[in-house]
């Protein structure tokens, strides 16, 4: 006869298997995920494709790039909210449809100028569904059960930007049914049905809060104040930089300052703020925007050098510089599936940890750099590289949790949205300030130096997360694995 302890230890155990039900409400938001990192990377691959057989120049390609990026950082905190006041399985649904009808739109695009609009509205449709992705996960998962769903979400990132490098290449030379480029958008659509389907099928229906009202000036002046800092960022390395682009970071910081006041005055009033300033009296969301633009600056960062040394200082074919990226990703994603085990065993230190394993592997990294030409210079930077992401990968999913632990359930959205967009924001400084400083270097000393001044750079960007991952530090109770909160 078992005793009572086992029994109560039988049906916590029972209670925290999720029905097949909602595993395949996780898969179905997984997909989504999936398809949104695969299409932030996969036109760069076939971008000169692209550019040949539209006859377009070089900065309508640039658009081609920079509008679905910055269509999708703009509407992260906007469509997060839209899915705490209207409901969140809905929001996710219209995101999937809008973003497969946008990729049907640019298969069949005629024009560089088609080709950009659909883009753009392809962007929106990644904008609506992914804040969704985690808000669902924080609701619908309570427990080692969130702890896991999070961990795959974070096994799924790097998995889609390197699918998106590999198949943005193979995609174009296989020519499949003789659509060429037009098949990196054509793969969307039988993904994005299954996602809806199975959204509708299988995730929970939260009602959203029912407001009627919507911070519409809020909308406005975020929106306004992201394009104006983000698109000289995302343009800025390849046009170079002007005093327009000054003008338009100072009118960022001037209307970035208008929204937190106005924000004020909306929580003040009672009324229904985009971004509710209490997020901010939140340990874990205060000193987890920090910590992610330190950390994700620095991976975008090292994307970024890589591939130009690789491809210039090395010499190696795109295709064959991808290739390099394909056992960081999987790096990465063993080391994100793993996090959640490991911070169960052994708590915050695993955490910390990979910042360790982040530093040593920039330290090997640039201790392999001159080790050899072409083939062999990849493959002596390799081991390096590999630390570096199994840090990564220990880091991402436990930073996603640690920001949104605290979170209430009705301000999920909007949270989720707020991180993703800090997360873009420091993806394109990443890219803008490493990728100045590496032209810059390599114009006075080379490919060689450049690499590896810009790797202590990226060094100082992990010790700084490791700072703030230490004052990040969960509460006795757990902030990882824990039930979210609910405002009362």
């Amino acid at each position: 006869m078992s005793t009572a302890a086992e029994r109560t230890a039988e049906d916590r155990q029972r209670d925290e298997q999720p029905d097949p039900r909602q595993r395949i409400a996780l898969w179905s938001l997984l997909l989504a995920t999936f398809m949104g990192m695969l299409d932030l990377f996969i036109v760069n691959v076939a971008a000169p494709a692209v550019q040949g057989d539209l006859h377009a120049s070089f900065g309508d390609i640039q658009f081609v790039i920079a509008g679905y990026t910055l269509a999708y950082a703009m509407g992260l905190v906007t469509s997060g909210r839209l899915g705490d006041a209207c409901g969140r399985r809905r929001v996710f649904v219209i995101g999937v449809v809008v973003f497969g009808a946008a990729s049907v739109a640019c298969a069949a695009a005629p024009g560089a100028g088609a080709l950009v609009a659909a883009r753009v509205v392809q962007g929106l449709g990644a904008a609506l569904m992914l804040p969704q992705v985690l808000a669902l996960i924080q609701v619908m998962f309570t427990g080692t059960e969130r702890a896991r769903a999070i961990g795959l979400y974070g096994a799924v990132l790097p998995v889609g930007a390197i699918a998106g490098q590999i198949a943005g290449g193979s995609l174009v030379r296989l020519d499949l049914f003789g659509l060429g480029w037009r098949m990196i958008f054509v793969v969307n659509v039988p993904l994005c049905v299954l996602a809806a389907i199975g959204a509708l099928l299988t995730v929970t229906k939260v009602d959203g809060s029912g407001r009627s009202t919507f911070d519409v000036p809020a909308v406005g002046m975020l929106s306004l104040a992201l394009l104006l800092l983000l698109y000289p960022l995302i343009v800025g390395p390849e046009r170079g930089w002007s005093s327009t682009a000054t003008v338009e970071l100072v009118a960022s910081a001037v209307l970035f300052a208008a929204f937190g006041l106005w924000e004020r005055r909306m929580d003040a009033r009672g009324a229904a703020a985009l971004l509710p300033l209490r997020l901010f009296g939140e340990r874990g969301f205060a000193r987890g925007l920090p910590t992610a633009l330190f950390f994700y600056s620095g991976n975008s960062g090292l994307v970024l050098i890589l591939s130009y040394f690789l491809q210039k200082g090395v010499h190696l074919a795109p295709l064959s510089s991808g290739l390099v990226f394909v056992p960081m990703g999987i790096a990465s994603a063993v080391a994100a599936l793993a996090a959640r085990r490991l911070v169960e065993r052994y708590g915050h230190r695993v955490t910390v940890s990979g910042t360790g394993f982040l530093l040593v592997g920039l330290l090997l990294t640039w201790a392999a750099i001159g080790a050899g030409h072409g083939g062999a210079q990849a493959l002596a930077l390799l081991p390096g590289l590999v630390v570096a992401s199994f840090g990564q990968g220990l880091i991402a999913p436990a930073l996603i949790g640690l920001v949104l632990a605290e979170v209430v359930r009705e301000d999920s959205g909007a949270a989720s949205g707020g991180l993703l967009t800090a997360t873009q924001v420091a993806n394109a400084l990443g890219v803008a300030v490493i990728g100045a400083a590496f032209t810059v270097l390599v114009g006075d000393h080379g490919y060689r130096t450049a690499f590896a001044t810009c790797l202590f750079v990226l060094g100082a960007l992990a010790l700084a997360t490791f700072v703030f991952l230490m004052l990040l530090r969960p509460r006795p109770a757990g902030a990882v694995t824990g039930q979210a909160p609910t405002r009362t």
